[in-house]
C-alpha cells in the first residue's frame, strides 16, 4: 500500500510532483474541452451530434469548480516571472475570476444574495469560455509530468 501512496501519502505527493492536483485539473480540463468544443462544433456543422442540455444550476456549479481549479492551478504553479508561463499565468487568473462570475452571479441571484444577474449571455461565448478553459486546464495538468 505504501507503494501506491508514495512517501507522503496520497495528499502530500503519491501522485507525482503536483499531487492530485495535476490529474484532477486534467480530467475537468477534458470536460471543460468537451463541453465547449462539442456544441460549437455541433454548431458549425462539423459533426451530427452534441451533448443534451443539463440544468443551469449543475453547468453554474461546473463553471465554479472550473474557476476553483483554474485558480489552484495558477497559484500553484512555480512558472516563471516572465515570457510565456507568465503570460498563461495571468490568462489562467483572468478567465478563473470570468468563469467565477459566470457560476456565482446567476447563483447568488437566484438565492436572492445579490440583486444584479449578468445579461444573458449567449451559448457560443460560454462555450468558448468552456474550450479555453478546458485549454488552459489541460495545460497546467500536464505542466512537469
Amino acid at each position: 500500500m505504501k507503494t501506491l501512496l508514495g512517501k507522503k501519502g496520497f495528499i502530500g505527493g503519491g501522485m507525482g510532483m503536483g499531487g492530485p492536483r495535476k490529474p484532477i485539473s486534467l480530467l475537468m480540463g477534458l470536460v471543460f474541452l468537451a463541453f465547449g468544443a462539442i456544441p460549437v462544433l455541433n454548431g458549425m456543422k462539423v459533426i451530427g451530434f452534441s451533448i443534451p442540455p443539463f440544468p443551469n444550476v449543475i453547468l453554474h456549479a461546473l463553471s465554479i469548480a472550473g474557476a476553483v481549479f483554474l485558480l489552484w492551478d495558477a497559484i500553484s504553479e512555480n512558472m516563471a516571472m516572465m515570457g510565456f508561463p507568465q503570460m498563461v499565468r495571468t490568462a489562467t487568473f483572468v478567465v478563473a475570476l470570468v468563469l467565477l462570475a459566470v457560476g456565482l452571479v446567476p447563483i447568488l441571484h437566484g438565492m436572492g444574495v445579490i440583486g444584479f444577474n449578468l445579461p444573458s449571455l449567449a451559448a457560443i461565448i460560454v462555450n468558448v469560455l468552456y474550450v479555453i478553459t478546458g485549454g488552459l486546464l489541460v495545460y497546467g495538468g500536464t505542466q512537469g509530468m
